[in-house]
């Protein structure tokens, strides 16, 4: 059996091909150019655009599960060479922001429930998989200040539940090596619910030096937004941390439940990265 991983190139996908290739299974990873991708020893690359169908054949050969990374396009033609291929299952990387409150209807929400809608219009079985706040977004997001030792940002005690990209990987391959979890959606999330504060805090500590936060107003905010940032996104995850405030963030065990070991904490994810 070949399990198909898209955007291999990414922090999820290339831990995704990794991991099933260590335990053992046969990995094809794609990009559009792969030779862009670093794949892991004894995983097969090719070349694959899920908005082109005509590169679809030759990635989908033998195929019988896939890992789908959100590509924002119409990849009607992919899955229909998918469903045409015998792929039997595949597990689409979607967003909270599909259905969390504000941001379901903002530019985040909207992209991603078009992407769910074109795999279930399929009729291809799928898993949709919503990891919470990755830990990866306080490199994104806040990388330069953090070197510079002082982060700047709006509603400092919105409370997120930062997730390990380790744990997104392996509950993924489990989703597309066994059947016994998998169902028309899954949310997997951290362990702890923490504010920004809390976390900028927990960065510091690991680094071992002080960071500084200033606590900016919307207004502020998005004077300063990055230029790589679109307006439109930033905007509405303003709106999502105003209108969640401080509650607490949603935390559930099903990375425990599907991988059998409990989510890694943010803690974990600083030491590990």
């Amino acid at each position: 059996m070949t399990i198909l991983v898209t955007g291999a190139r990414g922090n999820i996908g290339s831990r995704l091909a990794a991991h099933l290739a260590k335990s053992g299974h046969h990995v094809r990873a794609t990009a559009r150019d792969p030779k862009t991708l670093d794949a892991p020893a004894g995983v097969e690359t090719a070349a694959l655009d899920l908005t082109d169908p005509a590169t679809a054949e030759a990635a989908l050969h033998g195929v019988r599960t896939a890992f789908l990374y959100p590509t924002f396009g119409d990849i009607t033609g992919f899955l229909t060479a998918a469903k045409e291929a015998g792929v039997e299952h595949v597990v689409l990387l979607s967003s909270p922001g599909a259905y969390d409150p504000v941001e379901h209807a903002g530019p985040i929400g909207t992209a991603h429930r078009a992407i769910e809608a074109a795999v279930r219009d399929s009729g291809l079985g799928h898993t949709v998989l919503y990891p919470s706040w990755l830990a990866t977004n306080t490199t994104r997001d806040w990388g330069e200040q953090i070197r510079a030792g002082k982060v700047s940002l709006a509603y400092p005690d919105w409370r997120i539940n930062p997730i390990h990209l380790d744990d997104i990987a392996e509950v993924a391959a489990e989703l597309l090596a066994r059947e016994q979890f998998r169902g028309r959606s899954l949310i997997i999330t951290g362990p702890e619910s923490l504010s920004q504060r809390e976390v900028v805090g927990q960065i510091a500590a690991a680094l071992g030096k002080p960071i500084e936060l200033e606590e900016l107003t919307r207004a502020e905010a998005l004077a300063a937004r990055p230029e790589w940032f679109p307006e439109a996104v930033f905007d509405s995850l303003l709106e999502v941390a105003a209108n969640l405030g401080e509650r607490p963030a949603t935390v559930n065990n099903n990375v425990e439940r599907v991988t059998g070991h409990p989510a890694r904490t943010f803690a974990e994810w600083l030491r590990d990265n």
